[in-house]
């Protein structure tokens, strides 16, 4: 049934609208006979449009739509599961239904006085209403295991990399290393949360990595707007590292790196930076620099025909 008993003109009588599609639709029993009228006499008062009621969802029942328990159930299940990647707990998917019908039956006809002082209806629950609860507890299952992951545990951890919450946490983290950025990883754990409850929020916070990296890397601030990460603009400074110190290049930090780009009037030469890497002490420990030293000393003992 998806017809509604309404008061248009707000008389404390109510009359029954049928579904356009079901024009013979009967209205349920169990309305009182002395509060009910017909459609003609339900006419709206003659008023400005601003003033009517503003309703929110339609009746399935007098006053109120109350979501079966079916509904509710396989609402939150569809988003947690998209969400997340895992099957939602019994628990938060009553707790949802209880919320949700709780708030959808104490809904009534009676005129509220609205924000702007004028009269509103409220039959129903609003989309946007809808949407916060059940954000609310998406948010509560996350929270819980962000805070075991937190301590290390490797369940957790790897129930973090599932489902939609998963792939915005892959999609930060790598925008975070690719800028050569410090990653606070709760602080990280709860954008990622943000992000995947609202998608607009995801590009603000990769918009905010970005400003972070010109701040970071000013000598790369243009070529940052333009679209790329700082590990792909310094690829040759990482080749040269990975090449004299030995390192592999796809471990480097892209934050060690932040000295070749901190004047914003340009970068670092790569000759530059290659001659302050033999300079690290870690370079006296390579095999390149031992092969260096030994040809050093090859030649000082020829200069002094030591050798033939």
């Amino acid at each position: 049934m998806a017809g509604s008993y309404q008061d248009k003109n707000n008389d404390k009588k109510v009359a029954w609208y049928p579904d356009p599609a079901l024009p013979n639709e009967k209205p349920p029993k169990g309305q009182n006979p002395e509060s009910v009228q017909s459609v003609e006499a339900d006419k709206p008062l003659a008023s400005d449009a601003s003033n009517e009621p503003i309703i929110f969802g339609s009746d399935s029942v007098p006053y109120s739509s109350v979501s079966t328990v079916g509904e509710t159930t396989a609402e939150f299940v569809a988003a947690f599961e998209l969400a997340f990647g895992v099957n939602a707990p019994k628990n938060l998917i009553s707790q949802f239904t209880a919320e949700l019908q709780g708030l959808q039956r104490s809904r009534s006809n009676e005129p509220q006085v609205g924000k702007n002082g004028k009269a509103v209806v409220y039959q129903g629950v609003s989309p946007q209403e809808r949407q916060n609860i059940l954000d609310k507890y998406l948010k509560s299952y996350a929270t819980s295991v962000i805070t075991v992951a937190s301590t290390g545990d490797a369940k957790a951890l790897a129930a973090l990399n599932k489902g939609t919450f998963g792939t915005t946490l892959t999609t930060l983290r790598n925008a975070y290393a690719n800028n050569g950025l410090p990653i606070n990883q709760k602080s990280l754990l709860n954008t990622a949360l943000e992000s995947t409850l609202n998608p607009k929020k995801l590009e603000q916070n990769l918009n905010l990595v970005n400003l972070s990296a010109k701040t970071y890397f000013p000598a790369l601030s243009k070529q940052i707007d333009a679209g790329y990460t700082v590990k792909q603009l310094l690829t040759p400074y990482l080749n040269s590292r990975a090449n004299i110190l030995e390192e592999d290049a796809d471990t480097i930090d892209v934050k060690t790196l932040q000295g070749v780009a901190k004047d914003p009037n340009g970068l670092m030469g790569l000759y530059d930076y290659e001659t302050s890497l033999r300079q690290d002490p870690k370079w006296r420990f390579t095999k390149n620099a031992q092969d260096s030293m030994a040809r050093v000393a090859s030649k000082l003992a020829q200069t002094f025909g030591l050798v033939g």
